[in-house]
Order: C-alpha cells, then sequence, then structure tokens
C-alpha cells in the first residue's frame, strides 16, 4: 500500500503576488484605452486611426485585457508547501519539487539586509518597498532541481539568494513556513539516518 504524503498548509509567494498586482493596472487601462480608441473610430464620425489598423487595436486590446485577467486570477496562485519528503514551489507557470537531500539548511534573514534599498535601482527599490521589514526563509542548497537560468524565466530575482546557492521565500508567515520545513525535514532527515 502506497504511503500518503502528507502536507502542510499552502504560503503565498509574496514576491510573486506583489508582481502580479503591480501588472493588473497598467494592462486593464492600456486594455481600456485601446478599446475606446477601436470604438470611437467605428462607431462615432471622427476617425482617430486609419480603418487599415481598427483590427490590430481590437486585438491589442483584447490581449491587454486578457492579460489582466491572467494576472488577476494568478495573483494567489504562486505558493511553498512543505510535504513529508520535499518542499514544492508553484508558481502559475512552474511546479518545482525540491527533495530534502538537496537541501542543505533553512534559516530566517531580515529582507531589507539581503536587498538593501541603497545598493537597488529607484524601481526595485519601489518594487520592494512593502517588504522592508519583514523577514524570509533562507532556503540554502547543494544544487537546484533545475539549471537556475531556466528557474530565472519563471521566478522574480529576488527570489534567489546573492550569498549562498538557494532560495529567498518570503511568505506572509515565515515563521510557520520555517517550523513547516524544519520538521517535515527534521522527520525526512531521521528516516535516511542522519537525525
Amino acid at each position: 500500500m502506497k504511503k500518503k504524503n502528507r502536507k502542510t498548509s499552502r504560503h503565498t509567494l509574496l514576491l510573486n503576488k506583489r508582481m502580479m498586482d503591480r501588472l493588473l493596472l497598467p494592462s486593464f487601462v492600456l486594455g481600456l484605452l485601446l478599446g475606446l480608441i477601436w470604438w470611437w473610430s467605428n462607431f462615432m464620425d471622427t476617425t482617430i486611426i486609419e480603418n487599415g489598423n481598427n483590427a490590430w487595436i481590437a486585438v491589442s486590446a483584447f490581449v491587454a485585457l486578457s492579460f489582466t485577467l491572467l494576472a488577476f486570477v494568478t495573483r494567489r496562485m504562486a505558493y511553498v508547501q512543505a510535504y513529508n519528503t520535499h518542499l514544492r514551489i508553484v508558481t502559475p507557470f512552474l511546479r518545482l519539487n525540491i527533495s530534502y537531500k538537496r537541501i542543505r539548511n533553512t534559516h530566517p534573514a531580515d529582507f531589507h539586509q539581503l536587498f538593501p534599498a541603497n545598493r537597488a535601482s529607484w524601481a526595485q527599490t519601489r518594487f520592494l518597498a512593502p517588504f522592508y521589514g519583514m523577514t524570509a526563509v533562507i532556503v540554502e542548497m547543494h544544487s537546484f532541481p533545475i539549471s537556475p537560468k531556466l528557474l530565472r524565466l519563471f521566478l522574480p530575482s529576488q527570489m534567489f539568494s546573492k550569498n549562498a546557492e538557494g532560495l529567498v521565500l518570503l511568505v506572509p508567515e515565515w515563521m510557520k513556513l520555517s517550523t513547516d520545513i524544519d520538521t517535515y525535514r527534521g522527520v525526512w532527515l531521521q528516516k535516511q539516518g542522519r537525525g
């Protein structure tokens, strides 16, 4: 009989949520403006754009509004969750299982010390401002399960530790996540005879 893979609660990845939240309004406004331009050109007596470009404007409006919907739906889909055999990181386009065998250790760190505002660009500082003062969980690893270059396509750059090979997990309840990982990893280590 197969053993049930026990799991803990899901912890929202705040950096991914912030990224999607920041895309919501601009994509919605752009889609609305393009839709308004298309409507005005087709149904009013004055022409804003040439008739040959109406289809492009309509498609652009549809794409921008579709992106708004995608950002709204996926804003809370990114999470991290501890299981009894691995740590799972999920984003809308990535599902990554990290075996406890790969994890060297975990520890908390002040987020503002990891990414100091005085060393960040103006745009990075604005993006990270809500998280200064928060604590993140650092998961140091022996190696990544897949290429770090490939991971960077799906995860924000601030999720990668600058001091060691590993990930920076910024969640609403860092102590609960840290406890979940330590508990399940400790049990796993004992089963492997390393505890």
